[in-house]
């Protein structure tokens, strides 16, 4: 009698915490997160270590903007109505936007899994993502010990600190930002076979970091190279250069390289640089869409002699008619809108020579065992996770149906150097794979689907596509009861409005970033 009655009250107990509003819960919890503090340590000035809150997001632990840079005497800057907040440090500037994956960095767009938050009033971030950030991408170092709840900021022994290459109408500029005075004893220019080389005795880089900034004008693409006493810079040119001239700074170590070409065409090339960076590479315009498989090739087969050819073209249509509904403004391609087999390689060329923005490939899972269940999303990778050996074999197989001579494509073609044109998507495809599959978490998880998560792979249908691109294995037909459930029109709906929404999630993010 006892018991039941505690089981009673406890049950009360638990409704009536259901019952409260999902605000007043979160409150609840941010309330019971208030004393928990990680501490800031800034060896740059040394400075006494500060406390600031942290609170738990994501299973990560995520920290204020304004308690850190008030703890650090950086300077913040936020806009309410937009939610979003700009960290300075120094010379480099962060821009962070509530529940958007995408950040800003020195005008640099990066991307990563844990979004920012907006909590009483203000954005929260992921302390590891914040110091990961600017570790890999400033001269500061920093580092986030989670075990013992210490952030640490210091500095790189490095004295230049960033490159910034604008486009202008008589030319192309460089900046150089520099900690340290050089002269122009210090400092050689040249060109050679069409790369302009800036050489600087007694500098010191984070070349990983440099070389991956942003190109502009006549400047297509960037070198590191240190020495022991020495650091040269090699910019390639797209065309030639009629002069070349070293200035410096008259309030600061920074200099500049200015280099001059006709004012008409750089005029044109810095008209086609803004129509490219606004129109092509920022807007997220053309979706292809990969129904796997087809034709002489029926993918899995599963319970009831259900094909997988014929759930995913069904899935496919109904994705592009939802998307252009609700994005009437993007185009959709389909790499196959019937039942043909497109071979692997034409499927990611098809998606190129349409300049697409993002490639979706549609699939369902099989397996010896009828108990395996779930869905799952992959991105193109060389690295594979131990649970993904297993479909990337079976979806791999789909090379056996082609030609003799399509199948001499895939002959002698190292995997690792395939997807090196893919790590500039790496971490777009990454984001782009967990907002669809914690979509697809939403609609199918109520039909008692089970989430896998978010797995990496050497899938042979992505190889190519030069845009982020993910691969959703919808369910297992080999399982019975999601046999049955793939088989239906209302399933089916389902999961391409999930992907949609994953779709405009994805693009609502990128777009807003900027």
């Amino acid at each position: 009698m006892i018991r039941r009655e505690f089981i009673e009250s406890f049950s009360s107990l638990f409704a009536g915490l259901l019952s409260f509003p999902i605000t007043v819960f979160a409150k609840f919890l941010n309330i019971q997160n208030a004393g928990s503090t990680i501490l800031i340590k800034n060896l740059i000035t040394g400075s006494e270590p500060k406390k600031i809150r942290y609170k738990n997001f994501y299973n990560e632990i995520y920290i204020s903007l304004i308690e850190f840079s008030t703890a650090t005497n950086y300077r913040t800057y936020t806009n309410s109505s937009k939610r979003k907040t700009v960290l300075y440090l120094d010379r480099d500037k962060i821009k962070f936007t509530a529940e958007n994956g995408f950040v800003l960095l020195n005008d640099q767009l990066y991307n990563y899994p844990y979004e920012p938050v907006w909590v009483e009033g203000e954005i929260w971030v992921c302390a590891r993502i914040l110091a990961e950030l600017f570790n890999d991408n400033t001269s500061h170092k920093m580092s986030f010990d989670k075990a013992n709840r210490e952030f640490i900021i210091g500095k790189k022994e490095v004295n230049i600190s960033n490159i910034n290459i604008t486009s202008k109408d008589n030319g192309t500029l460089i900046h150089i930002y520099s900690d340290k005075q050089f002269t122009d004893k210090d400092i050689s220019l040249k060109i050679t076979n069409d790369w302009f080389y800036i050489d600087i005795y007694g500098a010191k880089v984070d070349s990983d970091a440099l070389a991956s900034r942003e190109t502009a004008g006549i400047i297509s693409e960037i070198q590191v190279i240190p020495f022991e006493q020495s650091v040269s810079f090699a910019f390639k040119l797209s065309r030639s250069v009629e002069s070349k001239e070293l200035i410096f700074s008259d309030d600061s170590n920074d200099f500049y390289v200015n280099l001059r070409t006709s004012g008409r065409q750089a005029r044109e090339d810095k008209s086609k640089d803004d129509l490219e960076k606004q129109k092509e590479a920022w807007m997220v315009d053309t979706i292809v869409i990969d129904p796997g498989h087809g034709g002489k090739d029926p993918g899995a087969i599963g319970y009831g002699n259900v094909k997988e050819k014929d759930i995913v073209l069904a899935v496919a249509l109904k994705l592009g008619e939802i998307i252009q509904k609700r994005l009437p403004d993007v185009k959709v391609i389909y790499t196959r809108d019937r039942d043909v087999f497109p071979p692997l390689w034409k499927r990611t060329k098809i998606a190129n020579e349409n300049n697409g923005k993002l490639f979706v490939s549609l699939h369902c899972n099989s397996n010896n065992s009828s108990r395996a269940a779930g869905f799952e999303t992959f991105f193109l990778s060389s690295e594979k996770d131990d649970k993904a050996r297993d479909v990337v074999l079976m979806e791999n197989e789909s090379i056996r149906f082609e030609s003799a001579d399509d199948q001499k494509r895939y002959e002698g073609i190292n995997f690792v150097l395939a997807t090196l044109a893919q790590n500039a998507f790496l971490k777009y495809s990454q984001y782009f794979a967990s907002l669809v599959q914690k979509s697809l978490k939403s609609k199918l998880g109520p039909l008692g689907m089970k989430d896998r998560g978010v797995s990496q792979g050497p899938f042979w249908v992505m190889v190519g596509a030069t845009m982020p691109n993910i691969l959703i294995e919808m369910g297992f037909i080999s399982n019975k009861y999601e046999a049955k459930l793939l088989k239906q029109k209302a399933t089916q709906n389902k999961i391409a409005d999930a992907i949609c929404t994953g779709i405009v999630k994805y693009k609502n993010d990128f777009e807003n970033a900027l």
